[in-house]
């Protein structure tokens, strides 16, 4: 055989062997979920990691802490609900996190405003390789603005607007500005008549993506219902409040009934918003609701009214429907 082949042999033998190497190198991985990432994000470092040139393998989470929450910027922790896996920051005023695609709750926790000790759920970020996500942690917490307009368009003035353990009332021109301490949840305007109320499409808000001035639409009008306060379950809606005079109680419904079918759909499994959706309508309409008592059911056709004359409004599982 020529020299020159076994040369050429010895040295493709020689690069096959070198090929097989690197790739059992980089196929092993430490226990605990974790894979070493092929290109590091700028420089990683026990903390997090330095966000500078671009990655392939990793997704980093970069918030600012407001000076006005004290000299303590607290710590930012992710922690990943699939493999159980948990990462903490605590650094100067930008806490960053270097973490492997998927999904995280992050949470800060921090002294806070005199000293008393804070945690705000900021949400839940799905990461992608290569993707940053950045927020600001403010001393008061973001604000959702905008306003809340009429079935007709027209400025709804007095409605609620609550999400996130936070409540305002529109003002003037329908505006309102509600002040919330922790992400990751839904925002939804009412409007109000007497002791009903009409829900809004929902807003899901997100500390890492907050809505720009959002609109909610209610339904305008006078509200009629049945008087009856309710608590969503599996089996049905439980009555738990019962309005004198209202239709429910001239119809002889009582605490602890349970609504299993409106206008024959059945209830099993509704939220008690969806519950005040169905239920309410214009007053002087008709509806027609199952009632289940112990073992026995019946039918009841009732016709929806205004319920009380006071702006008072008995806030989710207790609002008369």
């Amino acid at each position: 055989m020529p020299r020159r082949l076994l040369i050429l042999i010895a040295v493709a033998a020689g690069l096959l062997a070198l090929a097989v190497w690197a790739r059992a190198r980089d196929v092993g991985s430490p226990s605990g979920g974790w894979s070493p990432p092929r290109l590091a994000f700028g420089e990683r470092r026990a903390g997090g990691a330095v966000p500078g040139d671009p990655q392939l393998d990793w997704g980093v989470v970069s918030c600012t802490v407001d000076e006005a929450l004290g000299e303590d910027p607290g710590r930012l922790l992710a922690r990943n609900e699939e493999d159980g896996t948990a990462v903490s920051a605590a650094s100067g005023r930008t806490l960053t996190l270097t973490l492997a695609p998927g999904e995280w709750h992050v949470t800060w926790r921090g002294a806070g405003i005199g000293r008393q000790t804070q945690s705000r759920r900021l949400g839940l970020v799905e990461l992608d390789e290569g993707q940053v996500e950045r927020c600001i942690i403010g001393g008061s917490g973001w604000t959702v603005s905008g306003n809340v307009l009429d079935d007709r368009g027209e400025p709804e003035v007095g409605a609620i607007v609550e999400g996130c353990d936070a409540e305002v009332l529109s003002g003037e021109a329908g505006r309102f500005a509600l002040t919330v301490t922790r992400g990751d949840c839904l925002v939804r305007a009412w409007s109000t008549d007497g002791l009903l109320r009409r829900p809004s499409e929902p807003l899901y808000f997100d500390a890492f993506d907050p809505p720009v001035s959002p609109t909610f639409r209610v339904p305008g009008g006078e509200i009629g219902g049945v008087g009856l306060g309710l608590l969503g379950s599996a089996e049905g809606l439980h009555v738990n409040l019962v309005a004198p005079g209202g239709p429910g109680d001239l119809a002889d419904v009582a605490l602890g009934d349970i609504i299993v079918a409106v206008d024959g759909a059945a209830t099993a499994g509704w939220s008690v918003v969806h519950g005040v959706e169905v239920i309410t309508g214009t007053p002087g309409t008709r509806i027609r609701l199952r009632i289940r008592r112990g073992t026995e059911e019946s039918e009841l056709d009732l016709v929806r009214a205004r319920i009380g004359d006071t702006n008072s409004v008995v806030v989710d599982t207790g609002s008369p429907e």
